[in-house]
């Protein structure tokens, strides 16, 4: 039975090297990555001046308002190029996510490679998780080169790195690639639901930019029409009223991917205005735990279907 399982491993590791290959090979990849080295190219560059006045930690309120996320973290060097690296990648994640998985599956069966492929002694699953994996590999060596980048670049501008900054940064990073793979694993449901790898590809790259660039001024408009007309300001009426509208912000807000991503990443670089230092991760991370929680969930539930569909579908 363990030769059994581990021969699957195998092939599943197979067609994950082959994704990979397939992947990085791809001229959207190599777009998508170019708009990304540009950034923290850019990212560099501007913030160099602003690095050089931080000579002692302070914290400062970071507003995330369109995740629906407001926060305050330490802001060393390190942590405030990390922090303005992710939150671009909230909205670059999730396309890059969503183009690896959406025509991954349906482009096998519209060209027929998929009948070639499962003609060899490979099951349905083993292709599935294969390809997940292989495209989960694309997101962890991009995320993990934009980190390896921003510490490369604090050492070669002679700004001093931080231990905890290190630390934080690194589970920062791990986040990262769970959020990344939400919309790896939503597209590719849509590759297994959609026949055509250009309508899954559209949904898929739409959603993405929906959720992370147009669902807050979504959130906001609903928010403000079910709280009700605003009353005048300073009143009882008015505090209660407010209080409604955090309260449907928050709600709508909870089904969004990225506002979970948001309010994890703040949580990691938290800092404490008192002691003027970082909130102790326990303590912090503790406070987020519905929002990792809701990640995970984001990420499991669309595989299952997608594993599900796949392995009932018709390949014809």
């Amino acid at each position: 039975m363990d030769d059994k399982e581990g021969g699957q491993e195998m092939k599943a590791l197979n067609v994950a090297m082959k994704e990979l290959y397939v992947s990085i090979k791809s001229k959207r990849f190599a777009v998508l990555i170019a708009i990304y080295a540009l950034f923290l190219i850019l990212l560099s560059y501007s913030l160099r001046d602003n690095l050089a006045e931080l000579t002692s930690p302070s914290v400062e309120r970071v507003p995330m308002g369109p995740f629906g996320v407001n926060g305050e973290i330490l802001a060393t060097p390190l942590s405030v190029m990390l922090i303005t690296n992710f939150t671009f990648f909230t909205v670059i994640g999730a396309i890059l996510g969503a183009s690896l998985g959406a025509d991954c599956i349906n482009r096998e069966i519209e060209s027929g490679t998929i009948k070639t492929l499962l003609s060899h002694p490979v099951y349905r699953d083993e292709v599935l998780v294969g390809k997940f994996l292989g495209n989960a590999f694309v997101l962890v060596i991009t995320i993990f080169t934009g980190y390896a980048f921003t510490i490369a670049f604090l050492l070669i501008n002679g700004t001093p790195i931080d231990g905890d900054s290190l630390l934080r940064g690194l589970i920062a990073f791990l986040l990262t690639v769970v959020y990344s793979l939400v919309f790896l694993s939503v597209s590719l449901l849509f590759s297994t639901l959609l026949k055509k790898p250009e309508t899954s590809m559209l949904v898929s790259i739409g959603l993405a930019i929906f959720l992370t660039m147009v669902y807050g001024i979504v959130v906001s408009l609903i928010s403000h029409h079910l709280a009700g007309e605003m009353p005048p300001y300073g009143t009882p009426a008015f505090e209660i009223w407010r209080e409604n509208l955090r309260l449907w912000e928050q709600r709508l807000h909870f089904i969004n991917p990225a506002h979970h991503y948001a309010a994890l990443v703040t949580a990691v670089f938290a800092g404490d205005r008192i002691t003027n230092c970082y909130v102790p991760l326990g303590e912090s991370l503790g406070l987020v735990l519905n929002n990792v929680s809701m990640l995970l969930v984001f990420l499991l539930l669309p595989f299952a279907f997608a594993y599900a569909r796949f392995l009932t579908s018709d390949l014809r």
